[in-house]
């Protein structure tokens, strides 16, 4: 009887590699590059290695780029869309067992910056700052009292994005102002 068992049990191990081997599963994913503003990663992750096609086509259904890659389980490729018009993109790949496709919105890019200021812990007066910009800049970060002088002043040089927790607990009131070359671009008094 356990003789059988076991050999039960090896012939199902066996059937169910066999069921797999050939499906060659995949994972894949198109993201937005952060340090090029037009710029989309395509991520391919196989099984195991195929000839896998990428086909990008615009919204009405024409070809924009197509590209076949041999004898690969795994790839991370750039496409540079600047060229192209704003709009909704497919990336499809088909590694001739399965075809995924994802829809992308190229849009045009916002020069800039968002700033975000907010309170970690109103008691103790921390405030955290984040500033992002898809363009390189310097920023100036000013803590303004109740009579709204300069006590505290930074500069910080901006690549994407800058974050910084503030400890502000000898000020009863205040206002933060985050300027950049073309003047205030976010400010929040407490």
């Amino acid at each position: 009887m356990t003789k059988n068992f076991v050999m039960a049990i090896v012939l199902l191990g066996v059937a169910t590699v066999a069921s797999a081997k050939g499906t060659n599963e995949s994972d894949f994913a198109v993201v937005k590059s952060q340090a090029k503003e037009s710029v989309f990663k395509v991520m391919y992750q196989g099984d195991e290695k195929s000839t896998v096609k990428i086909s990008i086509k615009n919204d009405q259904g024409e070809l924009i780029f197509k590209e076949l890659i041999k004898d690969t389980d795994g790839f991370t490729r750039p496409y540079n869309f600047s060229s192209l018009p704003k709009g909704n993109y497919s990336v499809t790949i088909d590694n001739g067992v399965s075809v995924r496709t994802e829809i992308i919105s190229h849009e045009e890019v916002n020069s800039k910056k968002s700033v975000r200021i907010s309170a970690v812990d109103t008691e103790r007066n921390k405030v955290a700052l984040t500033v992002y910009s898809l363009r390189k800049g310097e920023v100036i970060i000013k803590v303004l009292n109740e009579a709204k002088e300069t006590v505290f002043e930074e500069s910080q040089f901006v690549q994407g994005g800058f974050g910084r927790l503030y400890n502000l607990k000898d000020l009863a009131h205040y206002t933060i102002e985050v300027h950049d070359a073309s003047g205030l671009i976010g400010s929040k008094s407490f």
